[in-house]
């Protein structure tokens, strides 16, 4: 049961997929407008007034990248370090616009855990979003765009980046959730069959949980900092939104904890069950040992070179000291047996 499933996810996460083509997606919308198409350059915005969302999908052609950095007036730096997939989640604050790093987690197919780097930068009516894969993490979001009567419509850049920052959170739900139908398989049969292989598997889905955690924890801290500065980029009638999207991420965080309690647990019942696997097994041979001494002192008794042993000369002698012995260990088996020692 868990261990075909375990073992597809017996690697380390992953740290993303390769480079991709470059796409580059502009979305552009109002209240009452929606516009989608692939660009290759700077774009040419048909609304100054509008909410500006230009996807970009891959690293693959570096030029393009640079060409948006220019056309959005973004510092170097921040193109090297989008560039650079082992950012730490982070926010950091530019003036002119707003820097976000985040890790999305992807379970995949295999039940491996893949982690992926997005960055986001935050201007006026505009949130540009750096990717380095084709994930369809944020169809749901471009899907409620499409629709007049959603409010993502009628509200600014900050409210999508929101909106976005939220998809991710709910993936981290469903790979703890696929974390803990892993964990859930084991602890089945755990106490009755501690294979070795099984610490094993525990072992792997704990450094899942470690990157897991390293990927979560600093959301809460980013999501607190759009709570706590007052950064002008962010409209204040986004708090309530940031402050749901907040407490959704503590609930992602509680939930991380109580596996990582049910791993650790698993540890000691894991340890706890070989230990009484191992204890059965000295008990059986303990008692072995027991019935094995009386006969084996009778033996020894009459392997002795004397010459005058009056019993070896009796003509029923031999049949009598082997009953004897079968009396003597049938009688020490019921004894351990009735104090419940075996």
């Amino acid at each position: 049961m868990y261990g075909k499933r375990n073992k597809k996810s017996d690697l380390p996460p992953g740290s993303g997929k390769k480079d991709i083509e470059t796409k580059i997606t502009l979305i552009e919308y109002d209240e009452d407008n929606f516009n989608q198409k692939i660009i290759e350059k700077c774009p040419e915005f048909v609304n100054k007034d509008s909410i500006k969302w230009i996807k970009i999908n891959g690293f693959s052609k570096i030029e393009n990248l640079k060409e948006i950095g220019q056309c959005f007036n973004l510092d170097p730096f921040v193109l090297e370090e989008i560039l650079n997939n082992n950012q730490r989640p982070k926010i950091e604050d530019f003036r002119d616009y707003l820097y976000v790093v985040l890790k999305l987690i992807d379970v995949d197919a295999n039940d491996k855990v893949n982690i992926m780097q997005i960055s986001f930068i935050l201007q006026k009516n505009v949130l540009i979003s750096f990717q380095n894969d084709e994930d369809h993490i944020f169809d749901l979001t471009i899907n409620r765009l499409k629709s007049k009567e959603t409010q993502m419509r009628t509200r600014g850049a900050d409210y999508l980046l929101f909106s976005l920052i939220y998809n991710m959170i709910e993936s981290y739900f469903y790979g703890l959730e696929k974390l803990e139908g892993w964990i859930g398989d084991i602890e089945e049969d755990l106490i009755a069959h501690p294979d070795p292989e099984v610490l094993n598997i525990i072992h792997n889905i704990k450094l899942n949980l470690i990157f897991f955690n390293k990927a979560i924890l600093p959301v809460r801290e980013i999501l607190s900092s759009f709570g706590s500065h007052n950064y002008y980029l962010i409209d204040k009638s986004t708090d309530y939104f940031i402050r749901d999207v907040y407490n959704h991420s503590i609930l992602v965080i509680e939930m991380l904890e109580s596996l990582r309690y049910r791993i650790s647990d698993m540890l000691d019942i894991y340890l706890s069950s070989t230990s009484n696997k191992l204890n059965e097994i000295v008990r059986v041979l303990t008692v072995i040992s027991t019935v094995f001494v009386p006969l084996t002192f009778i033996v020894g008794l009459y392997g002795m070179n004397f010459r005058y042993i009056y019993e070896l000369e009796h003509p029923l002698g031999y049949p009598i000291v082997i009953l004897g012995m079968f009396l003597i260990a049938v009688t020490m088996l019921l004894y351990f047996r009735r104090k419940k020692w075996l």
